[in-house]
């Protein structure tokens, strides 16, 4: 009894025969309705034609179609892919038309030209078409797409070629060479670059700009776009040989602040945005905003040209400096940020100004509003009532100075002492334990800390064969286990750190173990860590079976980090 897969109806080999021939040729020679051709679209012969299997499908006779060659982008950096869309024109079938719907799919060829040569393969497209079609009737073969990654800078213009169309239902391959096409589309790939002297600028300033890697004879148009999307275009500029190109832009005075954007528009290479910051009013704010003489006030702000020198001074309620002032420096955003200490003489506010050719600006400046309470107040006036209850205060500063401590360790005195081993012909595991070691961290810090161990190997140093070269016990035999770390003294929780005991494992003359670590505090806000925590670990050690008499001798080493 025969098992097969199919259907119940089976066509005889004739008609597959005919029908398969009448498919490829109607697929293949069906003719394009022709519109007017619009921006990429040629028209393109196909001759030529062979058939995988001329006894079932005939060659089809030449014939025409339109094609349209769509790129995802006019402009690309060099590296950066572009897919190419083929689109067929619509279609009519010739006699006797499609009988089988999704019979075959569609593949290309295109034709890389301009900046560099090469052909890229297209498709395959989706199964077509999605019904039979009578003779006369319209279909359309479904695009299909190429990527194209451009590998040097240039013009690339992209033309159909060869066409295959496959009909899997009867495995027939129909491959025709394309003539008679024109370039149907271009991608321009650049290297084109900007950047500007300044990332922050104020309204109404300049943005000054250099650019390189720009297609020499092309217009490269400079815009400036701020945070609310008004657009200024400033004055065109053509490319001179070799690329480079420099030029300013002004800002509008009614610039939006915030984060804006120069915008260099190549009229073949595109658009390449910088980004540039509009700053606004310097802003300057005062933690704690009051205090009596020698208070430390911190000081922040924002919108002060990066890089700047600020002054800072107290000022009375005339605006006049009181005592010496001090200077900040805004860092690369434009933030300000530092200390400031109250004098002994009144002040209404803590001012701030940016040094402009070492002279106070009268425009780059802020103030932060401070009370200011003096060392002497009047709780009841001079011939005030009897029933007078006046009341009045004076501040007094307190401050304290706190130097961290070290970071250091202390073990106890002794070696590790394993139990000797009389040779019997079997190994044996001996145990013994690391002397303690008291880990004290007292910086002050957030920092964390590691304590690991190395191990030399065991020489052999005693005994009627010491020292004289003979294999050693190796370090890899030492195993540590039943690791602690706990407070000091046992038992107690006085510390801001919870440090956490290693795994264990061999020791080694390379890779360190972690006997205890502790993990750095956290910083927003900073966290402090510190304690006095006591290390201890098991150590078992493998003597072989067979090893030469003696003492063997190694060094554990242990390393706070």
């Amino acid at each position: 009894m025969r098992q097969g897969f199919g259907s119940r109806h089976r066509t005889r080999p004739g008609r597959a025969a005919a029908l398969a021939g009448t498919l490829a040729v109607a697929l293949a020679t069906a003719t394009a309705l022709a519109p007017i051709a619009a921006a990429g679209t040629t028209t393109v012969t196909f001759g030529s034609c062979t058939s995988n299997n001329p006894a079932l499908a005939a060659p089809p006779p030449d014939y025409s179609s339109q094609v349209t060659l769509t790129p995802s982008a006019s402009s690309v950096a060099v590296g950066s892919p572009v897919t190419i869309t083929w689109h067929y024109s619509l279609s009519t079938a010739p006699s006797p038309g499609i009988p089988i719907a999704n019979a075959a799919t569609a593949k290309a060829q295109i034709v890389v030209g301009g900046a560099a040569s090469s052909t890229i393969s297209a498709g395959p497209s989706a199964a077509f078409p999605p019904s039979p079609v009578a003779t006369g009737g319209t279909f359309q073969i479904p695009d299909f797409t190429a990527t194209f990654t451009p590998t040097t800078a240039g013009t690339y213009t992209f033309t159909p070629g060869n066409n295959e169309q496959d009909v899997a239902q009867f495995g027939i391959v129909i491959q025709c060479t394309a003539s008679g096409a024109s370039s149907a589309a271009t991608v321009t790939a650049t290297n084109a670059s900007a950047s500007v002297a300044d990332a922050a600028v104020r309204p109404g300033g300049t943005v000054n700009f250099t650019g390189a890697g720009w297609i020499a004879g092309e217009t490269v148009t400079p815009s400036f776009t701020d945070s609310a999307g008004a657009s200024t275009p400033g004055t065109a500029i053509t490319v001179p040989a070799g690329g480079a190109i420099s030029g300013s832009i002004g800002v509008p005075a009614a610039a939006a602040t915030g984060a804006g954007s120069l915008v260099l528009t190549g009229s073949t290479s595109g658009a390449v945005p910088t980004a540039v910051t509009v700053l606004g009013a310097p802003t300057l704010s005062a933690s704690p905003s009051s205090g009596g003489p020698g208070t430390v006030v911190g000081l922040s702000g924002g919108n002060w040209d990066p890089g700047a020198t600020v002054a800072v001074s107290g000022v009375d309620a005339s605006n006049n400096p009181v005592g010496s002032p001090s200077t900040l420096t805004a860092d690369a955003s434009g933030h300000l940020s530092g200390n400031y200490t109250v004098p002994s003489s009144p002040i209404a506010a803590i001012g701030a100004a940016e040094l402009v050719g070492g002279a106070p600006s009268t425009t780059l400046r802020a103030a932060a509003a401070f009370t200011y309470a003096g060392n002497s107040c009047t709780a009841d006036a001079a011939g005030a009532a009897v029933s007078a209850t006046g009341t009045c205060s004076v501040p007094q500063s307190a401050n304290v100075g706190v130097t961290g401590g070290p970071l250091q360790m202390n073990e106890n005195t002794g070696a590790v002492a394993f139990p000797g081993v009389t040779l019997d012909g079997t190994a044996h595991t001996q145990t013994g334990a690391l002397q303690q070691v008291d880990v004290q961290d007292f910086r002050g810090t957030t920092n964390g800390w590691v304590l690991n161990a190395t191990m030399s190997d065991l020489a052999l140093t005693g005994g009627p064969y010491a020292n004289s070269g003979a294999a050693p016990i190796p370090a890899g035999n030492v195993l540590a286990g039943a690791l602690t770390c706990t407070g000091n003294p046992a038992g107690s929780t006085p510390y801001p750190s919870t440090p956490t005991a290693g795994s264990g494992g061999a020791l080694s003359t390379t890779t360190a173990i972690t006997l205890c670590s502790q993990a750095a505090g956290g910083t927003t806000p900073p966290t402090v860590t510190g304690g006095d925590f006591l290390v201890g670990a098991g150590l078992s050690l493998k003597v072989p079976a067979y090893v030469l008499q003696g003492t063997y001798t190694g060094t554990v080493t242990i390393s706070l980090q």
